[in-house]
């Protein structure tokens, strides 16, 4: 089970670096817009894959190899946040401007939410789905929260 979830990490990490890795080929250093971009694609595919464990943390007999991986890849993508929010980079963004203002405490937020993660990643490799669902629940409430602080509506 641990091959698996290090492949799915893996292969997740790269995907990332693989697409920071073509931006910047196409123009020597990411640009602004980018920035953004890499961002909302790592809010949404955040979203997708935690409605993905709750469901499957529902089951009565859980696929824990599969919610290993997809943990795994969510784990990574939240991680992915600390760096994703670069200076400038708030023009177009649905994020507010006390995002980069009071960047130490927005960044204690995304910690947050990794922690909470890290926390269920943990679980589910023991297959605790009690400690893995209250982790999830704690990583949506900080996901709620930063959002009523830290993103516009408009």
């Amino acid at each position: 089970m641990q091959v698996s979830k290090q492949v799915a990490t893996f292969i997740t990490t790269l995907t990332f670096a693989f697409t920071i890795m073509t931006a910047q080929a196409s123009d020597k250093t990411p640009t602004l817009e980018q920035d953004v971009a890499q961002r909302q694609a790592a809010f949404s595919q955040i979203e997708e894959l935690q409605e993905k464990v709750d469901s499957m943390l529902d089951s009565a007999t859980p696929n824990w190899q599969e919610l290993e991986n997809t943990s795994a890849s969510l784990t990574t993508s939240s991680a992915s946040l600390q760096h994703l929010f670069v200076s400038g980079s708030q023009l177009d963004s649905k994020a507010k401007d006390k995002v980069w203002s009071d960047n130490q405490k927005f960044k204690a937020a995304l910690a947050k939410m990794d922690n909470s993660f890290v926390m269920m990643d943990n679980a589910i490799a023991q297959q605790d789905k009690s400690a893995a669902k209250s982790a999830l629940k704690q990583a949506n409430k900080t996901c709620r929260n930063c959002h009523r602080q830290y993103r516009s509506r408009w």
